[in-house]
């Protein structure tokens, strides 16, 4: 259970003071241990350009990989009274400037392997980089502790403003469900920047103290090591890194060591995979299904091998689930939670109230409490006068045997006709005709794919998702 009270750096000097030597940050590319006074010499570093840069009260954008760069840019813009914008590593210099600019932001902290040569290089391997005809700072909620951004799957990210109160209720609802504690070790190879990992690695490490074991990229072989010499008990992922794993034949362990606790999130994990993961690796990976609105919605408290296609498990501690049920049985997912965001920026109508908020997620629960994801609002395909949702034919194509992942969209046939396409990766076993004919023998002919498309792997991004603009 998470204790202290609020995230903040005061709560982080609370910790420091009663354990300096601690670790705090295992930075594994860097081949070093940063205790918590290491940490706070590098947020001292980090704070000099924030003052220099960045006026107090005004958001202070840092773009960096996984590291203690990163970790020392989010505590030192705390302690500077400035509200951190994480941004993607891997987000295009145009894209940041461009984001910049529409919330008044004049300077991006960037990691100096990003950058072009500018100003104010520091010992953090953190540069100032000037934006241009910057726009007029929006107004932030009070007490924003946090700028967490959108995916931008749909169009050009948005800023969630997340207060002091909401972030840390949300950790505690995460550490509380997951019985994640100060003496667990969190390892991740996702973005920082990301709400997902910022919740369950960074905001424990800040909150009560759990290290942080912090990796750029990791190939199968490396994770075994990794696992050996820092002792990670905690390990949230994606399914396409799962799925790496289990396919992986590099190496022939089978034994994660220390490793107690994995948690997939970001994609729908396919039932062959987490019971592949399971039977080699006698450890069996949690879904975990969450908003950046809002962190932690839901997850696989029980662990075991009958969580059916397309179920995210059961509510967190301190959050309940309300259906907008259309009478079909299913309906739009209403999350009530301390942990819900004020507001995004810009505003575009958005679906947040007091503690509420009304995703875009269509689902059900059944008997047992157990949510069930139906599909997103809007994504709905008229096929000879039938509605279909395209998450429908997905979990139906992912739980065919030799199936990893799959992504069904529309497609045009004709200018009055619509029909399915399925792009599917599979082994060796799976080809076109195995995939058509399993749906023709359990599907209307209208849900059938009219054009299936065999591949090796499915190009992901690095939150996991399956990345539909390249594919």
């Amino acid at each position: 259970m998470a204790s202290g009270g609020e995230i903040s750096f005061a709560r982080f000097e609370e910790l420091r003071r009663e354990a300096p030597g601690a670790p705090a940050i295992l930075d594994v590319p860097g081949g070093r241990t940063l205790s918590r006074d290491d940490l706070a010499r590098q947020i001292d570093d980090v704070a000099t350009q924030w003052n220099a840069r960045v006026p107090a009260g005004c958001i202070a954008m840092v773009q960096a990989p996984n590291g203690p760069d990163f970790v020392a840019a989010v505590l030192a813009a705390w302690r500077e009274e400035r509200v951190p914008l994480p941004v993607d590593r891997e987000r295009p210099l145009e894209e940041v400037e461009a984001l910049a600019r529409s919330l008044g932001v004049q300077t991006v902290l960037r990691d100096a392997s990003l950058a072009a040569p500018g100003v104010g290089v520091a010992r953090s391997g953190l540069l100032s980089h000037r934006v241009d005809a910057v726009g007029t700072p929006p107004r932030l909620p009070e007490r924003t502790a946090i700028l967490k951004l959108t995916s931008g799957s749909t169009g050009q990210p948005r800023a969630v403003a997340v207060t002091r109160t909401a972030l840390s209720a949300g950790i505690a609802q995460i550490c509380s469900t997951m019985g994640i504690g100060p003496g667990d070790r969190n390892l991740t190879t996702l973005p920082l920047a990301h709400s997902y990992a910022f919740d369950n690695v960074l905001g424990t490490l800040i909150l009560q103290g759990s290290p942080a074991v912090l990796v750029s990229d990791l190939v199968p072989r490396q994770l075994f090591a990794v696992v050996r010499e820092t002792a990670v008990t905690v390990w949230p992922t994606v399914p396409s890194l799962l799925d790496i794993l289990c396919r992986s034949n590099s190496t022939g362990e089978t034994s994660l060591g220390s490793l107690r606790l994995v948690i997939s999130a970001g994609a729908p994990l396919a039932v062959s995979t987490r019971e592949s993961f399971a039977a080699r690796f006698q450890l069996r990976p949690r879904t975990f299904y969450g908003a950046t609105e809002c962190g932690g919605i839901a997850f696989d408290r029980e662990g075991t091998e009958d969580l059916p296609e397309g179920c995210v498990g059961q509510p967190l501690d301190g959050v309940s689930i309300e259906i907008d049920d259309a009478g079909e049985g299913f309906g739009r997912l209403r999350v009530r939670s301390a942990s819900v965001a004020a507001a995004t920026l810009p505003s575009m109508g958005d679906d947040l109230g007091e503690q509420i908020l009304s995703t875009g997620d269509l689902g059900r629960i059944d008997e047992q409490g157990r949510v069930h994801l139906m599909g997103r609002i809007g994504q709905f395909v008229k096929i000879h006068g039938h509605k279909v949702h395209p998450i429908e034919i997905e979990r139906f194509i992912r739980a065919i045997p030799g199936v990893r992942d799959v992504v069904v969209v529309p497609y045009a046939r004709s200018r009055a006709s619509e029909a399915l396409r399925a792009v599917v990766a599979g082994g060796s076993d799976v080809d076109r005709d195995t995939v058509l004919r399993a749906c023709e023998r359990s599907l209307p002919s209208y849900k059938v794919p009219r054009s299936i498309e065999i591949r090796d792997v499915l190009p992901h991004d690095e939150r996991g998702k399956i990345d539909r603009r390249r594919l």
